[in-house]
């Protein structure tokens, strides 16, 4: 398993630098909350020392009312002290513990935004999420819980120890014995707690992942009645989250039993020790009393220890793994020309395949002027949408193979390419947004009337129209709400609110109906002329007024023309519109057989 890798790497100094440099960051803040707490350690040390005062007068006979209400008086003052340097260091080191996960969300979210769609390919949604949920908690504890709890164990141990040396060096090397044992425990405690965290928040992230597919397919399990199949498999995932989770909650568990018990050795020495030189009149009871108080108060830097250690090593695990998102760079990256290219595409000799693999695309040449539009049909999963990515470096090409205004991308800025696209892809993605918003994303400002205007190119303002809240009603998640062919064009309509130079329509007219398809390829040829356009499509007539046709068919273009002269050719592309009459002239209830074919 996993977790048993993470043990053996132990403790990793890198992950706990990264820890102390986001600490650095808020140093100001946090130096203010840290010497706010060492007033309070200070102040916390003060009123054993006013106990034994009061306690040694009683014995004495010595004490007087006034004298008791002047020492109460003071410890009131000293709770008063502590409790504003409380709220402050409060205040400084938690403020800043929000603001440093504030900072690496917003950072994780950045990189992810820069990652290459191989990288999401390749990675699990639900581990991302347990990144940004439970990891961030994680690292957002170890620097401000973690170092208060260290700073105040150090300062407290620190000042205890000197006192109680002052006041009896033998009675407090006796009371120390117990220490060693107690460092040793910890340090196999440290590297324990490392690798059972690192597989709780792995086991935790199999399981988000789990239920995220489940729950964005729900409509394929209820289609299937495989309920209880999903049952079985998400509860096989949450067993597993839940035994990490106890085994690492029976290690702490057992850990922090056994620091109290050695703190409470310490402090059964003192009562055997310290009774005994009361008795023979070698301290004071008032000595007594305070060197137990000073004793107790050392018992909780002895505890904090343990609590330190569990938190900076939930801290360092969840930075390692965060850091092994933050170390990978994207896969594509900036070309040096900046500035808009023409909307020209060329494509010579394109030969691609995913990861170095099999070829999706092979040898794939053909060439687009500025303004005309392309027409791409061909088989399923023949690589017209990888052609069109490719366009886009969605994925790069090899070096020399697509050209756009006469440029490698290679050599052109990620905006300076992407800029220039408007693109709907085949698998249409809306957001829990309305249906405006949707409309108008990506670009600033849109008005509500251009936002009609651009449903009614699309020939979808009339069902709008009759939504519940029209424009302003919700879509819900990936537009759960609308269907496919709605979807659809409120996609298209998306993508002509950009005004972008070259527009890409990959199969996006698949769930219309075909006098629908009609009626708004009338509409977007106007949009479409002197626009550099592509249109992927499996039916012919999408794509029948386009300057340039290639057919796909393995990877390859096996045909290349315009409309008239494919079908002239009688080749593949001829018997695809031949079939598609039949299917037509089949749906419509007529007789016949287009094309001179017989059905």
């Amino acid at each position: 398993m996993k977790h048993r890798g993470a043990e053996s790497r132990g403790f990793d100094g890198s992950s706990f630098r990264q820890l102390v440099g986001l600490m650095l960051r808020h140093r100001r803040a946090i130096a203010a909350g840290v010497a706010a707490l060492v007033l309070v350690d200070v102040l916390q040390l003060v009123i054993p020392k006013i106990t034994q005062h009061v306690i040694d007068q009683l014995a004495r006979g010595s004490a007087t009312g006034s004298r008791i209400v002047l020492m109460g008086a003071g410890i009131v003052a000293v709770s008063i002290g502590m409790a504003v340097c409380r709220f402050c260091w409060r205040y400084f080191i938690m403020g800043s513990s929000m603001k440093i996960e504030r900072d690496l969300r917003q950072s994780f979210y950045d990189h992810l935004q820069r990652m290459s769609p191989e990288f999401f390919d390749s990675t699990k949604v639900g581990d991302l999420m347990a990144h940004a949920t439970n990891d961030l908690n994680a690292v957002r504890m170890a620097v401000g819980r973690g170092t208060l709890a260290s700073f105040d164990a150090f300062v407290l141990a620190v000042a205890s120890l000197s006192i109680m040396l002052t006041m009896n060096v033998r009675l407090t090397l006796m009371t120390l014995i117990p220490l060693p044992l107690l460092t040793l425990v910890m340090l196999r405690f440290g590297r324990l707690v490392h690798s059972g965290f690192t597989a709780v928040q792995e086991a935790f992230s199999e399981l988000t992942d789990r239920a995220q597919e489940s729950f964005s397919g729900i409509r394929v399990v209820k289609a299937y009645g495989d309920e209880a199949s999903e049952d079985r498999y998400f509860s096989m995932k949450a067993d597993r989250c839940a035994r990490e989770n106890i085994r690492l909650g029976r290690l702490w568990g057992f850990n922090e039993p056994l620091i109290g018990a050695l703190a409470m050795t310490s402090m059964v020495i003192l009562l055997g020790a310290g009774g005994r030189m009361v008795i023979r009149g070698e301290v004071s009871l008032g000595e007594f009393v305070a060197f137990s108080a000073y004793l107790g108060t050392l018992i909780w830097p002895m505890m904090a220890v343990g609590w330190v250690v569990n938190l900076v090593q939930r801290g360092t695990a969840s930075m390692e793994r965060l850091q092994k998102i933050f170390a990978t760079q994207p896969g594509i990256v900036d070309g040096p020309d900046g500035g808009a290219p023409e909307p020209s595409i060329e494509v010579r000799g394109l030969s691609f395949g995913y990861g170095g693999g099999e070829k999706v695309l092979d040898g794939v040449s053909f060439s687009v002027p500025a303004g005309s539009t392309l027409g791409i049909v061909g088989r399923t999963g023949c690589g017209k949408t990888t052609l069109v990515e490719l366009l886009m470096r969605l994925y790069d090409p090899p070096r020399g193979t697509v050209f756009i205004g006469g440029r490698d991308v290679l050599d052109l800025k990620l905006d300076a390419v992407r800029g220039l696209f408007g693109y709907v892809p085949q698998e249409t993605f809306l957001f829990a947004m309305s249906v405006a918003d949707n409309i108008a994303f990506g670009v600033e400002g849109l008005t509500r009337g251009r936002i009609e205007s651009l449903a009614r190119e699309v020939q979808i303002h009339d069902e709008i129209a009759q939504f519940p809240q029209g424009y302003d009603t919700l879509v819900g998640e990936r537009g759960v709400t609308l269907s496919g062919g709605q979807k659809q064009r409120v996609a298209i309509a998306r993508a002509l609110a950009a005004d972008p130079r070259i527009l890409v329509l990959d199969d996006a007219l698949s769930s219309v109906d075909t006098e629908t398809e009609a009626a708004m390829l009338s509409s977007l040829s106007e949009r479409m002329r002197g626009r550099t356009s592509i249109v992927i499509a499996h039916r012919t007539s999408t794509v029948r007024r386009a300057d340039l046709i290639i057919v796909l068919d393995g990877g390859r273009v096996v045909e290349s023309g315009r409309h008239e002269d494919l079908v002239s050719r009688g080749g593949f592309y001829a018997e695809l519109c031949r079939m598609q009459q039949l299917e037509e002239a089949r749906r419509s209830g007529t007789a016949g057989t287009p094309g001179g074919g017989g059905d």
